[in-house]
């Protein structure tokens, strides 16, 4: 079992790789789509135990926060590398080397480099070929530091865009939505937005009003989640939301283009998943594309502490920006 404890300041922490868990039979991957169609997934899933094919953090508990796990959803886990997507489309090779439910997980690899840090490597294999390297460290006293490494080995994505997706699943929360500082146009001043204010609930994306050119086929209200493409824009690269008396926020600080993504009843039909993803355009072979990301735990105060968590950030690391 591939799977690794961290304790410091109030939180607690388990990382695990795609192995961690056991196969899915093949007659239980058709009880859980029943369940998708007839509403009764989430009594299903969860007494059920973690599945190969999900990776990253798969238990989260603060010495502030109730006695729960904020990512007990079923078979899941979270900050999950998820799938990969390009022009051909989603691939789920991060999770299972042939990308369906019931087949081998995709190799990877999860070894500790500290007290405070662990190293988890994902091979994702052909035709896509790319290496992803996260490093999680549990900093005091309420942070989990990401730093990802992505290099690709495929020369057919030479030039191409390529989508990294990383999902997490969170359990419960008494309002599914999180929340951004964006612009709702190009000439809107700068407000707190939910990412569910919009109607009608389906699952949508949301990109920095930095991007000024989308991908060839976006936006696609039609298409699928990260194509969704909503008008509104992000101003930093942070959002957060709330789960009890906790807030859960994540930001980031990358060079290339980076998503937030929201699935209403992405772990359940109570279960939203809180999402990222990083775009690469003009790919190059060989290349490292890197990003930080920082997750912040704690009990939640007001918009503006969420806000006060980021500037402080970028203050301690001396890069990226932050827009008054």
């Amino acid at each position: 079992m591939a799977s690794q404890f961290l304790v410091n300041g109030d939180l607690f922490i388990e990382v695990v790789d795609n192995t961690d868990g056991g196969g899915i039979p093949p007659g239980r991957i058709e009880v859980l789509r029943e369940a998708h169609r007839d509403g009764s997934f989430d009594a299903v899933a969860f007494p059920f135990k973690r599945s190969n094919g999900y990776n990253g953090v798969r238990q989260l508990y603060s010495r502030n926060g109730p006695k729960e796990n904020i990512f007990g959803t079923g078979w899941g886990s979270s900050l999950n590398f998820e799938f990969v997507y390009n022009t051909s489309g989603a691939k789920m090779t991060p999770r299972w080397v042939e990308g369906k439910m019931g087949s081998p997980p995709t190799l990877s690899q999860l070894a500790r480099i500290d007290n405070n840090s662990v190293r988890l490597k994902t091979e994702v294999q052909t035709p896509h070929r790319i290496d992803v390297s996260t490093t999680f460290t549990l900093t005091a006293p309420h942070y989990i530091d990401l730093e990802t490494t992505a290099v690709v080995h495929s020369n057919p994505l030479k030039k191409d865009w390529l989508g990294l997706f990383w999902a997490s699943y969170i359990h419960e929360p008494e309002n599914k939505t999180t929340y951004f500082r964006g612009r709702r146009d190009r000439n809107s001043p700068v407000e707190w937005i939910e990412s569910l204010g919009e109607k009608p609930l389906n699952p949508r994306a949301f990109a920095s009003e930095k991007e000024e050119e989308l991908l060839p086929n976006e936006p696609n209200p039609d298409g699928r989640l990260f194509h969704n493409i909503r008008p509104v824009r992000y101003v930093e690269p942070l959002f957060f939301g709330r789960w009890r008396n906790m807030m859960l926020q994540m930001m980031f600080q990358a060079e290339n283009s980076l998503r937030f993504a929201i699935q209403p009843t992405g772990g359940g039909l109570k279960n939203p998943a809180w999402d990222f993803a990083l775009v690469i355009k003009n790919c190059e072979p060989l290349t490292p594309y890197t990003f930080s990301a920082r997750v912040v735990f704690k009990p939640f105060v007001n918009h503006e502490d969420a806000l006060n968590e980021y500037k402080q950030w970028i203050i301690e690391s001396r890069r990226g920006d932050y827009h008054d």
